[in-house]
């Protein structure tokens, strides 16, 4: 089983989708694929899905995701079976992919790929070859790590607080991911060749923090990448010791006169300098909270 979490979701057993139209069979799935190949417990995904107080059936609407996603996985598997060769998906069966188990449900991910997996193994390797000053491999670790990023997490998926809490632990690692890139790309006086990644990178997670902002702002319109970089990094710092764990950033980086009037005359900017498409969804403001955007 594949899975990408890092932007839209987008799960494949044996090479076939399995990720399910449905807005809250989708969002069980996500949640069980945060925490493949370990149990979920039933009362996590049911507050996942109604926190506000479960509904007098949650249970078996709970099931019912479940069995929406078994036959999912079940016709991906048939097809596997259709291919000649493939014995792997013989001796899977949908009820050992989404395992019921005392208290909970378990998606076994058989050794598949993770891009959340591959986006830490590549950022760890970062950071180390960062304390050892490798700067040459911590860089191409870290924009490796980045790479991997398509968009929000769970873009496209209804999140509840257990989701949304997972979507935040992400966001904090990328942040880190992406200043301890950019300080080994500083490290070796590159900082003019930031700009190209860098506006990639941004423009992906669409990350809407004044820090981030101001920065791709500063990159796209001064001469001076490195002098940008280096106030950057003391808003960062100060942002650090003022925020609490985990928090996102919110600290801004002077901007040059006149930045905000030419902001205010084109309307609200995303992080590559377009307009920000604002979307609305059926269920009105409230429902609109719980989604996170389509990339």
């Amino acid at each position: 089983m594949d899975l990408k979490l890092l932007g839209e979701l987008s799960v494949h057993e044996g090479g076939t989708p399995i990720t399910p139209t449905e807005a809250q069979t989708r969002q069980v799935l996500a949640l069980l694929a945060t925490q493949a190949d370990h149990m979920v417990p039933t009362a996590v995904l049911v507050e996942e899905l109604w926190p506000a107080g479960p509904p007098r059936r949650a249970t078996d609407m709970l099931e019912g995701h479940v069995r929406h996603v078994r036959a999912l996985i079940q016709a991906a598997l048939a097809h596997g079976q259709g291919r000649a060769g493939d014995t792997h998906s013989e001796r899977r069966t949908a009820h050992t992919v989404l395992a019921g188990l005392p208290g909970g449900y378990r998606l076994h991910s058989g050794g598949g790929t993770s891009d959340v997996a591959a986006f830490e193994r590549e950022a760890g390797a970062g950071y180390r070859a960062m304390e050892t000053e490798d700067f040459e491999t911590a860089a191409s670790r870290l924009r490796g790590a980045l790479a991997l990023w398509s968009g929000e997490p769970y873009s496209g998926v209804l999140t509840g607080p257990h989701l949304r809490a997972h979507a935040s632990r992400l966001e904090h690692s990328w942040q880190r991911a992406l200043d301890q890139w950019m300080s080994a790309e500083a490290q070796l006086g590159r900082c003019r060749a930031l700009l190209d990644d860098l506006v990639l990178f941004l423009s992906r997670f669409r990350a809407q923090q004044p820090l981030y902002e101001g920065l791709m702002h500063e990159l796209r319109h001064t001469g001076d990448p490195r002098g940008i970089l280096a106030t950057y990094q003391r808003v960062r710092r100060r942002s650090q010791a003022a925020a609490p764990a985990n928090a996102p950033l919110r600290g801004t980086i002077p901007r040059p006169a006149g930045w905000a009037a030419t902001s205010a005359s084109r309307g609200p900017q995303s992080a590559v300098g377009a307009p920000v498409m604002r979307k609305t969804y059926a269920g009105g403001p409230r429902a609109a909270a719980g989604v996170r955007a389509m990339a």
